[in-house]
């Protein structure tokens, strides 16, 4: 049996969410959020959640998940995306995998063995977290040169993960062989010119503070008292908490979502072009972005006719 599954990618503000629906009307699909905040459940706003309404209508998978007390690895993604994956494909459906979080669809489409990977350490992290970068970079190199030397020069996330790893595992990351996977995958990416993506982007931040944004994170905040790590990275959360603190004013809150945002989007964009095989679609001009789309998806799937080929 063939097994395949489509990937909408790209960076934030390029219409993945309003196409995967579109397409999801048009072909058996069942989407699976690949979107590391969208975990989260009542950050709705913040994350431009699709309303609880459409996905009644279209089946939607990993939204909704754990609360922002918790947090939700990259392995415990794999293993339940994969999952997730082939009960869709039972159900004579096909897999509609969306997001703009580039290392959770690579351990899909590349089959990063994360699951083997050491749990995270939060003693170490606090111990390595004290450290200058360079220190960091020296002690990473000693430990695994070619890991160190692919990661970016300011990024202590990762380079922490590499020490962590090999505390952990006694192994280096470098070591870690991909495994296999047996899904075909067909990847379409969505881009928009820069400063088109921006404006866009500016206009969605507009658009959050009108939905009640502030709102939702007053609720959250009286409701939970400890947030996860990585929900508290969420760009706009952190922020808004600022504001209710009295450390930003409102505007200077924005402002910063805003510029956390176009940051994202560049990151992004710099991390899919490292990406193989992405069919690239410019969604500025949506129907047409529509159009080609369902071109390729229909050439991926008519070998097979559809779901009743599966």
């Amino acid at each position: 049996m063939n097994k395949k599954a489509v990937i909408i990618l790209g960076p934030t503000a390029t219409h993945k969410t309003k196409l995967s629906l579109f397409l999801a009307e048009r072909f058996p699909f069942e989407i699976i959020s690949a979107d590391s905040m969208q975990f989260y459940k009542e950050m709705d706003i913040g994350t431009d959640k699709i309303p609880l309404s459409q996905r009644k209508i279209i089946p939607h998978h990993l939204i909704d998940i754990i609360t922002i007390e918790e947090e939700f690895s990259i392995a415990q993604f794999k293993v339940r995306a994969e999952r997730i994956m082939n009960e869709i494909l039972a159900r004579k459906h096909y897999p509609l995998i969306v997001g703009g979080s580039g290392l959770y669809i690579r351990a899909l489409t590349e089959g990063f063995p994360v699951e083997d990977f050491a749990p995270p350490d939060k003693k170490l992290r606090e111990e390595l977290s004290a450290l200058s970068i360079s220190e960091l970079r020296s002690a990473a190199e000693k430990i695994d040169p070619l890991s160190a030397n692919r990661v970016g020069k300011n990024d202590r996330k990762r380079l922490i993960r590499i020490i962590e790893f090999y505390r952990g595992t006694g192994k280096r990351l470098s070591e870690v062989e991909n495994r296999k996977t047996d899904f075909q995958f067909l990847k379409i990416g969505l881009i928009k010119r820069r400063d088109i993506l921006y404006g866009d982007i500016e206009k969605r931040v507009d658009e959050m503070f009108e939905q009640g944004f502030v709102e939702e994170v007053v609720r959250l905040s009286e409701k939970y008292g400890n947030w996860s790590k990585t929900a508290l990275q969420a760009i706009g959360y952190k922020e808004i908490l600022a504001y209710l603190r009295g450390k930003l004013s409102l505007d200077m809150a924005k402002e910063e979502i805003k510029k956390r945002t176009r940051h994202l989007a560049k990151r992004q964009i710099t991390w899919f072009k490292k990406e193989k095989n992405v069919h690239w679609i410019n969604s500025e001009d949506f129907e047409r972005a529509k159009k080609e789309a369902v071109a390729l998806i229909g050439e991926f799937l008519k070998p097979y006719g559809g779901a009743e080929g599966i």
